[in-house]
């Protein structure tokens, strides 16, 4: 098992490397989540957080999740349904860029991060993680402004999609993460306080069933918008290999 936070960078990176030798657009997701985990490094590196120990930790419960799901995927076993679904929209040729990291996003965050959370603290100790919890929200929105300038690279519309899109002050990838934290929280509180294994797994699969609802609808969305997104896709700039070396300049 991972034990620091260096093990899961360098973990992220074999995964953007066979990504692009690949050329799997999972790729996309990896090259996304290894520069948000490096900032998230240097977020305790510098004394961002109330207790950086206890960030690492959780950081490393939550990648360890996705490994192990793509370890899984790739041998042939199962995993959790949300993870099964991204993976294996891979093959599918007509998804955007966009989508690819929606998928990762949706399962990482929806179902992964309120389990790792509960499993770093449990009970009432779930609350004093909260803050923390929390700061990673100014970490990952400066990085995702930063994601949507190198999707704009990808797809130049992307901005006008963004602005058409926009909730309140919000981008549409803004909105999307900062709902799905808000989700992820509730979760870990409800885990946190599971007190019988078999409560726990009950609560994880319902979860895993909802998420992985959500991310056939980010697959097949609905007539319009992926009339729009089949477009977008047409439009996108690049093989995958280069999708994924634009991505990485988040």
């Amino acid at each position: 098992m991972m034990q620091s936070i260096a093990e899961v960078i360098a973990r992220l990176e074999q995964i953007v490397a066979w990504s692009k030798e690949q050329g799997s657009p999972l790729g996309y997701f990896a090259a996304v989540y290894l520069k948000m985990t490096l900032a998230v490094r240097d977020g305790i590196e510098a004394g961002l957080f109330e207790n950086g120990s206890r960030m690492e930790q959780l950081d490393v419960r939550f990648a360890s999740r996705y490994f192990d799901a793509f370890d899984a995927w790739q041998a042939g076993k199962s995993c959790s349904q949300s993870w099964k679904t991204a993976f294996e929209s891979a093959s599918n040729e007509h998804l955007t860029a966009l989508q690819h990291v929606l998928l990762g996003i949706n399962a990482h965050i929806n179902l992964d991060l309120g389990i790792a959370a509960a499993q770093t603290r449990s009970g009432d100790a779930i609350f004093g993680l909260r803050k923390d919890f929390d700061r990673i929200n100014d970490i990952i929105a400066a990085l995702t402004d930063r994601m949507q300038e190198r999707l704009a690279d990808i797809w130049l519309p992307f901005r006008l999609l963004d602005w058409f899109l926009r909730t309140d002050d919000e981008g549409w990838i803004h909105f999307s993460i900062n709902v799905a934290r808000g989700t992820a929280w509730k979760a870990a509180v409800a885990l946190a306080f599971a007190r019988q294994l078999e409560t726990e797994k009950a609560l994880i699969q319902e979860l895993d069933t909802s998420v992985a609802f959500f991310a056939q609808k980010i697959v097949a969305p609905g007539l319009g918008v992926g009339i729009g997104l089949r477009f977008m896709r047409r439009g996108e700039r690049g093989e995958v290999r280069e999708k994924i070396e634009t991505l990485m300049q988040i």
